[in-house]
């Protein structure tokens, strides 16, 4: 393994091996050298600083961490640490989910919506506990996905809509005759952040992680659809076959979503967020309603790039607001204990409650063939990405084997 490996499996084996006592000074102090350069959030409701989302809170906002504190770790906090106290800023953001930023032009214009209460709530909120602090970047990159071949006038109007609720935060909206519209003053800056994002290569990176989760769970349905009283073992084993050849890469994110996936299959019993029937068979709508999780299991691979926002003793923590219970049962499925930067590897790393029994599985099922060639040394941390091209291309093969298996019920 070489040293850019062994400094992140390290790492991961300090936290994932700890005693469920152990404290995080416990966890660094177990492998000093191993996080030197690291930046840190780590959850637990010992002690540190109580971030998370209040629990009356909850059908609206969620937090991404599993407990109720968080505590961060970095290079200069552990050295003030051993001198005195450490003076850490934690900064707060909402971030709006997509059905939010669609109903917001709505909302604000005074139209009669469905969801007027849940989104009044929501906006209450950013106001009073995050001081009109939000983020729209999560939801406009599905918007980017799905509407830059089309003449549509919907991205430009939502961030219009979303430029005037901060200038209306704030308390500087622009004066207006009576036949303008009220987004009217924002549409040009509205057109710049669009067209912006529409040229970013790190937006269109963020997207190519998304279709990375998506081809993943498109594979993982397909598996689970077609083989009978599938184990764990062999369906881990098939997937970890299926990221080498066709992806380049083997992402553990994507293949703990894919256990917790296995898991309703081989023993009946399925997370909240894929217990819906057309993610137990393959229906009508079953392409869509896949698309739609893996725009929701990207929210954690969305907050990891967060992490990498600040330096120092500053960290960013995210919270999600929402109108679908869909996403928040994402969140509460799949409960975050760490984030890890690697600074020096530009590699973030996210940990969850129950990696180490993930892990364990993955182990059991990856054979020595595999294991040798995930390790070989000349392959980069995030191993040998394949074309976009072959990527795409199996999603669309995917896609019609799946659409086969509904015509054939």
């Amino acid at each position: 393994m070489n040293i850019k490996k062994d400094k992140i499996f390290r790492v991961k084996h300090a936290i994932l091996s700890a005693d469920k006592n152990s404290s995080l000074k416990d966890i660094v102090d177990s492998d000093n050298s191993a996080f030197d350069g690291i930046r840190m959030l780590y959850s637990t409701n010992a002690s540190g600083a109580q971030l998370q989302v209040d629990d009356s809170l909850n059908h609206i906002v969620s937090g991404i961490f599993s407990k109720k504190r968080l505590l961060a770790y970095s290079d200069s906090i552990r050295k003030e640490m051993e001198t005195g106290t450490s003076v850490i800023c934690f900064k707060q953001r909402a971030l709006f989910d997509t059905n939010l930023l669609s109903d917001l032009p709505k909302y604000l214009k005074g139209s009669d919506i469905s969801t007027k209460e849940k989104v009044e709530e929501i906006l209450n909120v950013i106001e009073s506990t995050y001081g009109g602090g939000f983020d729209y970047c999560f939801s406009m990159l599905e918007n980017l996905r799905q509407f830059t071949s089309d003449n549509n006038p919907y991205p430009v109007n939502k961030v219009s809509s979303a430029i005037y609720l901060d200038h209306k935060l704030r308390g500087t909206l622009k004066p207006l005759s009576e036949e303008e519209d009220i987004f009217e003053p924002y549409f040009e800056q509205a057109e710049n952040v669009w067209f912006n994002f529409r040229a970013s290569k790190e937006m269109w990176n963020l997207i190519d992680k998304r279709d990375l989760i998506y081809a993943v769970m498109l594979k993982t349905y397909h598996l689970c659809w077609t083989n009978e009283q599938i184990t764990l073992e062999v369906a881990l084993n098939k997937l970890v076959d299926y990221c080498l050849e066709t992806l380049g890469v083997v992402p553990l994110k994507e293949l703990y979503f894919s256990w917790k996936v296995i898991i309703g299959y081989s023993v009946g019993y399925f997370t909240p967020v894929f217990d819906e029937s057309s993610l137990k068979a393959p229906k009508k709508d079953s392409i869509k309603r896949i698309g739609a999780l893996s725009w929701d299991l990207f929210i954690f691979r969305f907050a990891e790039t967060l992490l990498t926002e600040e330096k120092g003793n500053s960290f960013y923590i995210p919270s999600i607001t929402t109108l679908d219970k869909g996403l928040l049962d994402t969140i509460a499925s799949c409960p975050v204990k760490a984030m890890i930067s690697f600074p020096e590897l530009n590699y973030v790393e996210t940990i969850f409650e129950d990696e180490l029994q993930f892990q364990q599985c993955l182990d059991s099922a990856i054979t020595p063939k595999q294991k040798s060639t995930i390790l070989d040394e000349s392959r980069g941390i995030k191993g040998d990405k394949n074309l976009r091209h072959y990527i795409s291309m199996s999603i669309s093969e995917l896609e019609k084997s799946i659409n086969k298996l509904n015509s054939k019920r």
